[in-house]
C-alpha cells in the first residue's frame, strides 16, 4: 500500500523534464539554506511537497512564488525580529527606560558638541535670552539645534549675551568674556 501511494505521487514526474525541474528547485532550496535563508528554504520544501500533492494551476504557482520571494528576500523577518528583541529589552528593563524619559535634559548627548556647550553656559549663568554670532551662524544645524534645545530661553536680536567661537572672540572688542567651554565663549556685549 505504501508503494502504491508513492507510485501515485510520482507518476506525473516520470518524464525527464519534470525531474530536472525538481532537481533545480531542490538545488535552489539548498543554495538558499546555505546562505542562511532557512525560513525560505523550509517554505520552498513545503511548497514543493504541496505542488506534488495537489498540482495547482500555473498562475497560482507563479503568484505564490513571487509572494514568497518578496516576503523572504526583503527585511520583513529581520525587522520583526529586531522589533521583538528591542521591545523585550525595553519591557524587561522598564525602570531605566522610564527614568531616561522623565529625566530633565534627556537626549542632549546627540546634539552637536557646540550646542551642548552653549546649553551648559546658558544654564550655569541663568541667561534669559541670547544671540549666536560669527561662524556659528553659518552652520544651520547648530542654529536649529540651539533654538530647539534651549527653549524656553529664546534667541533674540536685542539680547546682550553672545555666543562666539573662541577663535573669533578678538573680532568683538566691545564684548566682555563671561565664560567659555572648549570652543564656545559666552560674552556680554553692550
Amino acid at each position: 500500500m505504501k508503494f502504491d501511494m508513492l507510485n501515485k505521487i510520482l507518476t506525473p514526474y516520470k518524464n525527464k523534464e519534470t525531474l530536472i525541474q525538481l532537481v533545480l528547485l531542490s538545488a535552489w532550496v539548498f543554495f538558499e539554506y546555505s546562505l542562511g535563508n532557512k525560513f525560505y528554504a523550509v517554505f520552498m520544501i513545503f511548497f514543493l511537497l504541496l505542488l506534488i500533492a495537489i498540482r495547482p494551476p500555473a498562475f497560482i504557482l507563479v503568484a505564490v512564488s513571487v509572494l514568497v520571494i518578496v516576503f523572504f528576500n526583503t527585511p520583513i523577518i529581520n525587522t520583526v525580529t529586531e522589533l521583538k528583541r528591542s521591545n523585550l529589552i525595553a519591557v524587561s528593563h522598564i525602570k531605566p527606560s522610564l527614568d531616561k524619559i522623565f529625566r530633565p535634559n534627556t537626549g542632549e548627548e546627540v546634539l552637536p558638541v557646540q550646542v551642548q556647550q552653549m546649553l551648559s553656559l546658558l544654564r550655569s549663568h541663568h541667561i534669559s535670552s541670547y544671540q549666536v554670532v560669527g561662524q556659528f551662524t553659518t552652520d544651520g544645524l547648530i542654529m536649529q539645534r540651539i533654538v530647539e534645545s534651549a527653549w524656553p530661553i529664546k534667541m533674540e536680536t536685542t539680547s546682550s549675551y553672545f555666543f562666539i567661537a573662541l577663535t573669533e572672540i578678538n573680532n568683538y572688542p566691545a564684548c566682555k568674556l563671561i565664560d567659555q567651554k572648549e570652543d564656545v565663549a559666552l560674552a556680554y556685549c553692550h
